[in-house]
């Protein structure tokens, strides 16, 4: 058996050599992601690992062009795996699985992180060079901050604001029992009413597409914040932009941006929501790092590695994505 692992960063390598070492399966790296240039590498190999890249979101060459070569599956190395067009995937019957699970206190922690920021005006000093005193912020005991979904990583969040003080509300497709006692449930419509910091932690899918729209910003508690570590799209940028601008919203944090796939392998900044965002002196934003930690690189590196080869040995695999 041989793998080859596509869009692999300096991070990735060591845990990849490892994990190739141990299992006793060689691995090729490839740096960059995987594309029409590219795709005839997987030829010699068995299984694939990879990132969707912008190309595998557009093109059904990649798709037909990996069946001809043999290959029977794809391991996503990501929990999200919007970027697969599945149509395509099951028509050259390509068996697609991710990475479900891995240190939810990555993005958990940083989220956190990130709703403290923005209560205390952190983006606004650092953005305006102003005086030191010139944004006074608020303490997390004095506020509501409110999770929108509880799995893993919310859930994480939620426990840690109510470690320190905060009063936590929370939308969720169902309710955590791990967070009893801890999170009051509510309906969507009032974590929007009454959040002063909401922070969001959903999939990316048709119905949450655009979910934090023009219309729900104005049902928004006027001065509250957003920090969005999950998925871009997710927010509607230009009536976030809107709110921002008109003081409707105070602040917000958002280490995931609209059409960040397409700007990545030529630098995250060049997104024009970027440069318009930062425009704003109330905005953070990051390139996408909140699950970036050694831990978090470490598991998902071996869990992809791990779907491919289950995948063509036994033929499934726990963490395939039903098509």
């Amino acid at each position: 058996m041989r793998l080859i692992y596509y869009g692999v960063s300096a991070d990735e390598e060591k845990f990849i050599k490892r994990w190739s070492f141990s299992n006793k399966i060689p691995v090729t790296i490839i740096n960059e992601g995987i594309s029409s240039e590219n795709v005839h590498f997987a030829g010699p190999h068995d299984g694939v690992c990879l990132y969707p890249s912008p190309e595998m979101r557009q093109s059904e060459l990649l798709y037909r062009k990996l069946r001809e070569q043999g290959i029977h599956q794809l391991s996503v190395k990501s929990t999200g795996v919007d970027g697969i067009n599945f149509e395509w995937a099951q028509k050259y019957g390509l068996t697609v699985t991710n990475v479900p699970s891995y240190s939810p206190t990555s993005v958990g922690h940083f989220a956190i992180m990130s709703i403290l920021m923005v209560l205390r005006n952190v983006p606004a000093v650092l953005q305006t060079k102003s005086s030191r005193k010139a944004a006074i912020g608020r303490e997390l005991q004095d506020v509501t901050v409110g999770i929108l979904g509880t799995g893993r990583i919310g859930s994480v969040v939620a426990e840690g604001i109510h470690a320190l003080g905060g009063r936590v509300i929370a939308t969720s497709s169902k309710e955590n029992p791990r967070l009893k006692g801890k999170v009051s449930y509510v309906p969507f419509e009032e974590l929007l009413k009454e959040s002063d910091v909401l922070s969001i932690h959903i999939p990316l899918s048709e119905k949450s597409t655009h979910l934090f729209s023009k219309e729900n910003f104005t049902k928004m508690k006027p001065g509250s914040c957003l920090v969005n570590t999950a998925r871009g799209k997710i927010v509607d940028t230009e009536a976030l932009i809107e709110a921002l601008a008109t003081g409707k919203l105070a602040g917000a944090a958002l280490d995931a941006l609209e059409d960040e796939e397409k700007y990545f392998s030529v630098g995250w900044e060049k997104n024009p929501y970027y440069s318009r965002l930062t425009a704003l002196p109330n905005v953070m934003i990051t390139p996408h790092i909140a699950y970036h930690t050694e831990l978090a690189v470490q598991e998902i590196v071996e869990t992809s590695l791990t779907n491919a080869r289950d995948i063509i040995i036994a033929g499934s695999c726990r963490n395939t994505i039903s098509l």
